[in-house]
């Protein structure tokens, strides 16, 4: 893999509609690529693991990604 492929797949994870995430840092190593950064969800690390090896194949795809918990705020903030 070389920083062509690296940044194909940067676009991929901006620009495909069933991702769009900005905020994912693509790390090369050896025998593949690892994804860092914070998602919404397990099922939108899955879904954005999916859409990598749909769009480059035999790519091995590694996802250190946190999920961030996404709740209602429990208090009223007075400004």
């Amino acid at each position: 893999m070389n920083e062509y492929t690296e940044g194909d797949i940067q676009h991929a994870l901006t620009e495909d509609p069933r991702v769009a995430e900005q905020g994912i840092r693509v790390v090369r190593v050896d025998d593949g690529v690892v994804l860092v950064g914070e998602v919404e969800s397990p099922d939108r690390c899955s879904q954005i693991e999916s859409v990598l090896h749909e769009k480059f194949p035999g790519l091995q795809v590694r996802c250190d990604l946190s999920v961030t918990r996404v709740t209602a705020p429990q208090e009223v903030e007075s400004i």
